[in-house]
């Protein structure tokens, strides 16, 4: 076995026995921690801006009302532009807003919508979801997010699902 090879096992084995060793004891007194203190501070990092949100039985039916309305609002090629932008002003994210200001709803293909959306989410995420239309232009996706429990989902992109 060469020199380096050899270091090298022994480093390994010194680090592992390091891992290994008994604590040392400390005279200084400092907090316990137990399951209750461990509950307390799971509590308390919840109140730092974790947000509780949970994907309820009533949720499916009231993202698929609000999508289907944003959606009616969306293919709208008779409205003026500022008509357009301000209906669907309040349901949208800071960043969608910034790119929804120069749609020109004349521009948007979709003309009918044939169902309700089918929804589509991450199983574990309660907070974004995308909705899916059939339409007279082909599939078209509706991107919604919301950012707690009790705030409105806002439209984040909407585009055909090809894209």
């Amino acid at each position: 076995m060469s020199i380096i090879k050899f270091g090298l096992v022994l480093a390994v084995v010194a680090v592992a026995a390091s891992g290994c060793a008994a604590p040392t004891s400390s005279n200084t007194s400092g907090p316990a921690v137990t399951a209750s203190s461990a509950t307390e501070i799971h509590d308390h990092d919840e109140d730092h801006g974790v947000p509780a949100v949970t994907w309820g039985p009533s949720t499916d039916a009231e993202v698929k009302a609000l999508a289907a309305d944003l959606m009616l609002k969306f293919a709208r090629p008779d409205v003026t532009e500022r008509a357009w932008f301000d209906t669907l002003q309040p349901h949208m994210s800071a960043d969608y807003q910034e790119s929804a200001q120069y749609i020109d709803p004349g521009r948007i293909p979709v003309r009918e919508i044939h169902s309700p959306p089918a929804l589509v989410r991450e199983q574990e995420n309660p907070m974004s979801v995308m909705a899916e239309f059939p339409t007279n232009d082909g599939p078209w996706v509706m991107s919604l997010h919301r950012s707690g429990q009790d705030e409105p989902w806002l439209i984040t992109n909407i585009a055909p699902k090809d894209s």
